[in-house]
């Protein structure tokens, strides 16, 4: 699919009726790209589980494409906003607690989740560009509950990024074999992190160390 074959513009209702059948239309989505590839969902079932005609997505999303980008930016914010909850937990409490969400989601949305660290639409250069905006914003609040600081120096920055890999590979690993349980995979990208800010610091001595 190119990006030019389908019509791109995504409408905000406002409000009210609108709100909620674009609501709907999200949700039976998101429903069924849990486990359903992409290529292989049509935009005719989709409709159908939401209770909307066809043209409605078209409407509010101006494409499959577009629909799929707001189920994936709809959870991502939940699971960014969740990162930057800055409260009285400490630094490893509001890890935990993103490795979480993060890891609930990918387990209820797993179609979803290896078609944008695996390929698939995510070889498509506008969703890739949203995936590293919403991996940025999540690295920015990791780095600030860890070190109080959203932009670390480079070393740990660097750290940082290779560390977010790991997790969405082990998350990928998890998911496919489904040796561990969700509780230890958590445990296991913590202590993953410890053995990254180590690194870190002995690359840059002078790096920030966790609050």
């Amino acid at each position: 699919m190119t990006a030019g074959s389908e019509q791109e513009t995504t409408r905000r209702p406002a409000g009210g009726r609108g709100e909620a059948r674009r609501a709907a239309i999200l949700d039976a989505a998101a429903r069924l790209f849990a486990d359903r590839p992409y290529d292989a969902l049509p935009i005719d079932e989709i409709a159908e589980a939401a209770g909307v005609a066809k043209g409605l997505i078209y409407y509010y999303f101006g494409s499959k494409r577009g629909l799929f980008l707001a189920v994936i930016e709809s959870a991502t914010d939940a699971l960014n906003t969740l990162a930057e909850e800055y409260d009285e937990l400490t630094p490893v409490d509001r890890l935990m607690r993103t490795l979480d969400g993060f890891l609930w989601w990918a387990d209820t949305h797993r179609s979803a989740f290896h078609t944008i660290v695996s390929g698939g639409i995510g070889v498509d250069p506008e969703v890739n560009a949203f995936y590293r905006r919403s991996r940025g914003r999540m690295l920015a609040a990791i780095s600030q509950g860890l070190i109080g600081a959203s932009t670390p120096r480079p070393a740990l920055r660097i750290a940082l990024e290779g560390w977010l890999s790991f997790v969405e590979g082990a998350t990928e690993a998890w998911l496919t074999e489904g040796d561990l349980h969700r509780d230890e995979v958590r445990d296991l990208s913590v202590r993953a992190l410890g053995g990254v800010l180590q690194a870190a610091g002995a690359t840059d001595p002078d790096s920030d160390r966790p609050a």
